[in-house]
């Protein structure tokens, strides 16, 4: 627009009428949906920093509790009523989200060169990326609390041995000897997990991938014994207890040791700051070796329908620089990014190390062994009450493994 006919429509009054050259543009909301919300503040500061860096975008944090995770955003999405960014599994989750066409394919849109491989594999399904996990991957292992361990003149176990003894003899201080809420089956599910990684390790789990070995093999069958004898350690009405109400229990010191994610110390630490934990492997069975297992957070894709895509991508893009990546290691979880290590943070430079002597992929990742966890959570507690045997319980699992799954 000239100055003279600016000045013109100035004189008449009409320049009100007419958008400002420069004016002010309205600030984008991206809704983002997102399944911690124990870890709420320290999301909320890292999204501080890329709203500062990015004025004319705010990102509108809504946390939903893990159980009510999936079925919240697989209503919202089938109701065309998703959020601008949301939070899946990798692998078969994130597949079927792909194939239902409710991501959209960020191949073209993100470079990722900055992940891990493993950050990256998670990232893609057949060769196409469509979600990235800037909020870090978690390796799970055994948490005890040292102070109860020195009190007790204890050392953490390395064996299956070791630890029944030490919680027999905490259980007969009247201390409980693990936290293990078990009513939605999720703490069961990683029990398993580890005890028959301990067994398989990455190449064993490979071979049950590909149909050459069984969850009922004998030596495998040990880490269904080892979950059915664990229960009588278990707190008072595990059975009845929610995930997040046992993780509350742990953190105010009510049990000596219990299994846990490097994701689950901001928690812990949310709860009681002043909590003193230590990090191992999970302890061998027999014939084995300590575990731990590794998989990622939630990946984060934009949702198809976001009338906001090209902003959506911007906050990706941010996310998978080192500021936000050095943030998540150093007050979640383990970070995807390459070069990025814990500054000060005990916890995570612990489970790192434990993740150095057996270290197996998450099954439910895999699509022929995604369904072993639901399985473990539905008979779980049919095994802890004696209503069905150790060969049942892995025959029940063993049912869901698909070699043939994609």
């Amino acid at each position: 627009m000239s100055a003279k006919w600016r000045r013109w429509l100035v004189a008449a009054g009409l320049l009100f009428s007419l958008p400002m050259v420069g004016a002010a543009q309205a600030k984008t909301t991206l809704v983002m949906w997102h399944n911690h919300p124990e870890w709420k503040d320290r999301v909320e500061a890292i999204l501080q920093k890329f709203e500062a860096a990015h004025p004319d975008i705010a990102i509108d944090l809504q946390e939903i509790s893990g159980p009510d995770y999936t079925p919240r955003i697989n209503t919202a999405l089938a109701a065309g009523e998703g959020p601008d960014l949301l939070a899946v599994n990798p692998g078969p989750e994130m597949r079927a989200a792909a194939d239902a066409g409710y991501l959209v394919d960020l191949t073209s849109l993100l470079d990722t060169s900055s992940l891990t491989q493993s950050g990256l594999d998670a990232s893609k399904i057949d060769g196409k990326v469509y979600g990235v996990p800037v909020l870090g991957a978690y390796t799970v292992g055994l948490y005890y609390n040292r102070e109860i361990f020195a009190k007790n003149g204890l050392k953490p176990p390395t064996t299956a041995a070791e630890l029944f003894a030490i919680a027999k003899d905490l259980k007969a201080k009247g201390i409980t000897p693990m936290i293990a809420p078990s009513q939605d089956g999720t703490i069961p599910a990683f029990l398993y997990m580890l005890a028959a990684s301990s067994i398989l390790q990455a190449d064993g789990l490979e071979a049950v991938r590909h149909g050459t070995r069984k969850l009922t093999d004998p030596d495998v069958l040990k880490a269904a014994y080892f979950l059915r004898d664990l229960y009588p350690y278990f707190q008072e009405g595990a059975l009845g207890t929610p995930y997040v109400e046992g993780k509350a229990l742990f953190a105010l010191g009510k049990g000596a040791m219990m299994e846990g994610g490097s994701a689950d110390y901001a928690g812990f630490t949310q709860t009681n700051p002043a909590i003193d934990l230590g990090v191992v492997p999970f302890p061998a069975l027999d014939g084995g070796k300590p575990s731990t297992v590794t998989g990622m957070e939630r990946v984060f894709g934009i949702n198809k329908d976001s009338k906001h895509v090209d902003d959506a991508v911007t906050f990706l893009k941010w996310m998978l620089t080192k500021e936000p990546a050095q943030m998540v290691v150093d007050t979640i979880t383990l970070t995807t990014t390459k070069g990025v290590v814990p500054s000060n943070n005990h916890a995570m430079q612990e489970m790192i190390e434990a993740s150095r002597v057996n270290d197996v992929r998450v099954w439910y990742e895999f699509p022929e062994t995604g369904n072993v966890f639901a399985a473990v959570g539905a008979n779980a507690q049919q095994l802890f009450l004696g209503e069905m045997s150790p060969e049942d319980f892995a025959k029940a699992l063993q049912a869901v493994v698909d070699p043939k799954a994609k």
